[in-house]
This record gives C-alpha cells, sequence and structure tokens, in this order.
C-alpha cells in the first residue's frame, strides 16, 4: 500500500508523497501540476468523443468551452439555482442542470458533458484519479491511500462530497484535511521543536482561507479559522476579463460577454497577464482573431494593462481578505506582534499587492513564500498520509505517527427553532472556533412548540447567519414524542463532534425514557432553502421581480455602480423576453439574478433596506433612520468615498438593532404549529 497526498485545488491539483524524501510528484503529462479541467473531445472522424483531463482538457477548452469544466471546486456540495452558481455559470458558460428523474428531490448540481449530466462529486473524482495515476507512474507501484486537502472554511457537506470524490477514484480517503494546516506541516519539517504561532494566508483559484496555528513539538493547534469560499484567482482573472469586454465595447461597438468562445479565451489570456503583472510593470495582451464581431468578422483584440490598473481593479477583493485577517486576530484577542510567522499559500499570492498588503500588517522580515505556495499544501498533506496508520482496520488504541492536528470549527454548528413568532431562528449548540474532537458532547434544552406535539423536527444548519435558512442545511432528525406531552417539557438536543467531523445529534425528553442519537448523514438529498424556491408558475414569481427591480433602477439607480446598473437591466431584458417567448429556463435565471443585484447593489441596496424598515417604527426610531439616510445619500452625491464607506457602516449597525428590536420575543401567544420545530425558551 502506498499513500499520497493530494491538494484538489480550484485551478491546479498537486499529488506528493511524504516519509524518507518529501517531494512533488509528476502529473501524466509530466508537470508539477495537473490542471484541475476535465472536458469532452470529439476526434476527427470519430463516431464518438471521449473524456480528457488535465492538459488534454485545457489545450481543448478553446475549440469547444462548452464542454469543458472549469472550477468544479466551487460547485462541490451546492444546490441547483444559488445565486453564487449561476455566478460560476455566467463565467464559465458550460450547462449546469438540475438532478434527471427519479432523482427529483436532490437539489445537487449536475454539470453535462456532451449532453450527459456528471455531479461535481464525479468530475472531481476523475481529477483526483488523474492525479493518483500521474503518482503511480512516478511511483512505479499501486498508490492506494490518500490524505485530500480542502479549504479550512468548506462546509461540512462540501468536505462529505470531497471525501467521496476520492473514494469514486479509487482511494482510500485517510483524511480530509484543511489547507491551511496542511501548509503550516510542510512549513514545520525540521523544526519540530521549535514554538510558533503561525498565520497561514492561503488564496487560492477559488476560495479565500485563514488559519492561525500554534506549532508544538510536532503537534499543530488550530486557533482560528476565516475565510471566504468565494473569492480567489478567478475573481483576479475576471477583472481582466472585464476590461477586455469593454475594450471590445469601445472599439467595435459590440458587447461580447455572451460570446462562449471569447470568454473562454479571455479567462486563459487574463491568467496569462497576471501572471506576467507579478513580474512587470504592464503586460500587452495579444489575441489574434479572438471575437467575432458583427459585419467586421473575426478581429483581434489588443490592449495594454499595467500593473496600476490590475490593483486598482483588484484592490476592494484584497482589502477584504485584509479585513478577514484582521477579525480572525481580534477574535483571539490577538495582534499581529504576536504572530510570529505568516506564510503565504496558494498562486495568487503571488500578485504584489497581495504581499504589500501583508507586509504593512505583519512586517516584511514574518512573511515566509520559501515552501512553493503552490505545492507546499500537497507536501503537508503527503507528510500526514505517510504518518498516518494506513490498515483498512487500525487498532484505535494505537496512536498514529507523524504530525498530530487539532482543528476547530469554522463555523456554527446549530439547529432551526422557533423564538417568539421567528420560526428561522439557527440556535447555536457547537459555536464557531470550538476545539475537536470534543470531550463531552454539548447540549441545549428546547421545548414543543404546543401542547400535544406528537413529532419534533431538528433541522441541522452549519453558518455565521442567525436566520437559520440563511445557512447551509446539513440534515434533518425527526423524533417522535410521547402522548400528551405538555409545551412545559424540556427536550435536550446535543452534539458530539470526533475526529473525523462525524456529527452524532442526540435528543432525550426530560424526565421519560425517550431518547435517540444518530450520526447525521450529509450525503442524503438536500432540500433547497425555502428563500431560494421557485414557485411552480414561474411567470408568477418573475413578474413582481420585474416591476421590483424597475422601481428599484427608477429610485436607487443613482447608487449603483454602471456594473450592476447593465446587470440589473440586461436581467429585465432576459426576463422580459423570457415572458414572452416562454422559456421557463431563461425566466428563472432572470428571477434569480433581479434578486440578488436588488439586495447586491451596494449603497443602493442599503438604502433600499433601510427606507423600508422605517415603516412601523416609532417616531424617534424614524428619525434617526432618516437622519442616517439623508446623510449618506448627501455623501454619495458629493463623491466623497471615504465618507461614503464610513456612513455606510454605521447605516448597517441601525439598521440591524431596529430589525433586531423588530423581532423581538413576544411569546407563542396561539401556539401555532410550525411542523415539529422546537421552541427555544424566552425570558
Amino acid at each position: 500500500m502506498r499513500a499520497i497526498g493530494i491538494d484538489l485545488g480550484t485551478t491546479n491539483s498537486v499529488g506528493a508523497v511524504g516519509g524518507a524524501e518529501n517531494k512533488v510528484l509528476p502529473s501524466l503529462a509530466n508537470e508539477a501540476l495537473t490542471p484541475s479541467i476535465v472536458g469532452y473531445v470529439k476526434r476527427r472522424k470519430a463516431t464518438e468523443g471521449e473524456i480528457v483531463v488535465g492538459r488534454q482538457a485545457l489545450n481543448n477548452a478553446v475549440r469547444d468551452p462548452a464542454n469543458t469544466i472549469f472550477s468544479i471546486k466551487r460547485l462541490m456540495g451546492r444546490v441547483y439555482g444559488e445565486p453564487r452558481v449561476e455566478e460560476v455559470q455566467k463565467r464559465f458558460h458550460y450547462q449546469l442542470a438540475a438532478a434527471p428523474p427519479p432523482d427529483h428531490e436532490d437539489q445537487a448540481i449536475r454539470v453535462l458533458l456532451n449532453g450527459s449530466p456528471h455531479t461535481p462529486t464525479a468530475i472531481s473524482a476523475m481529477i483526483l484519479r488523474q492525479v493518483k495515476d500521474g503518482a503511480e507512474l512516478a511511483l512505479g507501484e499501486r498508490v492506494t491511500h490518500a490524505v485530500i486537502t480542502v479549504p479550512a472554511y468548506f462546509e461540512e457537506r462540501q468536505r462529505k462530497a470531497t471525501a467521496d470524490a476520492g473514494e469514486a477514484a479509487g482511494l482510500k480517503v485517510v483524511e480530509i484535511i484543511d489547507e491551511p494546516t496542511a501548509a503550516a506541516i510542510a512549513f514545520g519539517v525540521g523544526r519540530e521543536q521549535e514554538r510558533h504561532r503561525v498565520l497561514v494566508y492561503d488564496l487560492g483559484g477559488g476560495t479565500f482561507d485563514i488559519s492561525i496555528i500554534q506549532m508544538t513539538a510536532g503537534q499543530y493547534t488550530v486557533l482560528e479559522i476565516a475565510g471566504n469560499n468565494w473569492l480567489g484567482g478567478d475573481d483576479f482573472d475576471y477583472r481582466i476579463v472585464r476590461r477586455m469586454i469593454d475594450w471590445v465595447k469601445d472599439e467595435w461597438d459590440y458587447d461580447p460577454s455572451s460570446d462562449v468562445a471569447f470568454i473562454t479565451k479571455a479567462k486563459i489570456e487574463a491568467e496569462r497577464a497576471k501572471i506576467a503583472l507579478s513580474a512587470q510593470q504592464s503586460h500587452v495582451i495579444s489575441a489574434p482573431l479572438m471575437v467575432k464581431v458583427p459585419d467586421a468578422g473575426p478581429v483581434d483584440v489588443e490592449l495594454e494593462i499595467t500593473r496600476e490598473m490590475f490593483e486598482n481593479d483588484i484592490r476592494p477583493l484584497v482589502q477584504e481578505s485584509v479585513d478577514l485577517v484582521r477579525g480572525a486576530l481580534e477574535r483571539q484577542h490577538l495582534s499581529a506582534d504576536d504572530i510570529t510567522e505568516v506564510l503565504l499559500v496558494g498562486g495568487s499570492t503571488a500578485v504584489p499587492l497581495v504581499q504589500q498588503e501583508m507586509y504593512a500588517l505583519f512586517g516584511q522580515s514574518k512573511v515566509k513564500r520559501h515552501v512553493n505556495p503552490m505545492e507546499c499544501v500537497a507536501l503537508g498533506a503527503a507528510i500526514l498520509a505517510a504518518g498516518a496508520l494506513l490498515e483498512d482496520e487500525p487498532d484505535p488504541q494505537q496512536e498514529a505517527k507523524g504530525p498530530r492536528v487539532h482543528g476547530v470549527t469554522a463555523m456554527h454548528l446549530g439547529i432551526a427553532a422557533v423564538k417568539g413568532e421567528n420560526p428561522d431562528t439557527f440556535v447555536h449548540i457547537i459555536p464557531r472556533g470550538t476545539p475537536y474532537p470534543l470531550t463531552r458532547p454539548l447540549t441545549h434544552n428546547f421545548y414543543p412548540s404546543e401542547d400535544n406535539q406528537t413529532l419534533i423536527s431538528i433541522p441541522v444548519y452549519e453558518g455565521l447567519s442567525d436566520r437559520a435558512s440563511y445557512n447551509e442545511q446539513q440534515g434533518v432528525i425527526a423524533f417522535p414524542l410521547p402522548e400528551g406531552i405538555a409545551m412545559s417539557t424540556p427536550v435536550e438536543v446535543s452534539f458530539n463532534y470526533d475526529s473525523n467531523r462525524f456529527l452524532t445529534v442526540g435528543v432525550r425528553v426530560v424526565g421519560t425514557d425517550q431518547s435517540y442519537s444518530e450520526i447525521l448523514k450529509r450525503d442524503r438529498p438536500r432540500v433547497r432553502p425555502a428563500s431560494q424556491n421557485l414557485v411552480d408558475d414561474w411567470r408568477e414569481d418573475l413578474q413582481p421581480s420585474l416591476k421590483a427591480a424597475s422601481h428599484f433602477v427608477d429610485t436607487y439607480g443613482d447608487y449603483m455602480t454602471p456594473e450592476d446598473r447593465q446587470e440589473v437591466t440586461d436581467a429585465m431584458r432576459q426576463g422580459q423576453e423570457a415572458l414572452e417567448q416562454g422559456n421557463e429556463s431563461e425566466g428563472q435565471m432572470a428571477t434569480l439574478v433581479l434578486r440578488n443585484k436588488v439586495l447586491g447593489s451596494g449603497t443602493a441596496s442599503l438604502l433600499f433596506i433601510a427606507e423600508r424598515t422605517m415603516h412601523g417604527l416609532s417616531p424617534d426610531q424614524s428619525q434617526l433612520m432618516a437622519q442616517a439616510v439623508a446623510s449618506l445619500r448627501t455623501a454619495h452625491r458629493s463623491g466623497n468615498t471615504p465618507e461614503v464607506e464610513r456612513l455606510s457602516g454605521e447605516l448597517r449597525v441601525v439598521v440591524a438593532q431596529l430589525m433586531t428590536q423588530r423581532m423581538s420575543i413576544r411569546g407563542v401567544e396561539d401556539r401555532k404549529s410550525w411542523d415539529g420545530l422546537l421552541r427555544v425558551a424566552t425570558e
């Protein structure tokens, strides 16, 4: 048996082997990196094509972009129809679909290759198998086991999907480990006796992670995790793609944003430009016959992008990452001085602006990139794999060799419950930042929502929002109650979390012998959150969305960026055409975009939400809100950007406070039924 470490990345994947010699293993194409791309290639004169992975798929991307799957990692564990998922679809133009019958209750995404549906897990399995085959060729022996890395901020369902992909690739997955922790293990080789408090800044192709890790005598204790699963090098690339789109618009009066072939070529050119701008002050994109313009035919794209232009475009994204770093330090009551070293991990940390921001925060001497940022994650996983127990049924009393890792939960784990009149309250049972494995279960007491309730429903969620439906549902436990039970009867819910990140949910009716426990099965069919459901008649959903968006643009359009305003206008046109043509899929897409943009367009959306929050407030509260809104409007009209940012932050606080007061607990006065949900005790 042989075990390897695999960094399953958004852009590239890497395999490595640990032990006597820690090294990265070449791919089947004899390269260090395997592009995380899967495609379908039709050979000339052949009746059927074939699925290809890695370099072959990348080389075929321009020829057949609709059958080339990029950034599948961003779709792992995701639900069909989510706005973020639609954003991936918009960028890459391969086709997404819902699960076909008989799996209509499964909302997991399918991607189409040559018209055939595949889950993101199946696509990832193809990439993992490619890495496995390359490793076997390099090692000259069979690879049977692997430690696979994931972003620290991956949700539990995404981790489960990654483990499933490994199993489907023919590997026994020894462990799923966080990427920053793996990088810290690689960094710690030869320094096992030293003490370090390390901050790992991991900016990859599609995700961003921060971990603060205490390293002592071969033990790695994770103190804090933060990040954003939708921030990475792909987003940097897309800023350059936008410049290329704008160049074509200006030069040829043609919008190529819906041209699938152009967008695919532009993505490849943008990544080259990003890499070039890390070493030089300017780069000329020169792409012959890149876009076909009506009445002009195929035309070249020629534009120069300077590092200053690029940095101005990506500065808000980099600043978001810096804010997350500061937040992680604050939650641990640490300053930059308390961090001994900062590890820059992931290919996107080669961007000079990223390095400059880390130098400014921590000092240049602390920031380390001596371990290859593209390879260190795989090397750390390989070291862990080499030290792990690889027997099919290891002795649970035997201690594993090699590094010992102690993690913390990245987000709260809890359940949806009724609080007052709100049936969508998220009650934390395992708070964010809790070390695991737990030494004992954590518990919380609830109560039935009504007298004589016969069944309780325990929907388990993971996330950071106080509203359950805004978080990620992990599963539902249903449990029958004794007959004639009163609302005053306590029901204890317990969570236990082990080293393999399995969550055991326990239920006990206090004062009776009724109890139950179950390991939550996160691979169950997942129900789309109610807030994302589309009604059966899509027209009834689209028409009010069009009306609301039109009012939003008319009323708040002056506070929108040109890009946001254009997106809303385009979606309104798309929706109107869908109504006229009876195109359900286009209509649903337009509805999702309109909903997302009305609530996600910066200052305009903040004003929209604030002015609607004023309805029903007391006179004093209304005056406070009106003053905050007026100040923000004045600052925006004067073009005072710093003041707009300051006032926006203050207004968000005011809105949050007033909305919290509005949702204050009034008690369950009419004893409504909430489909078996438990009730939170109120004061």
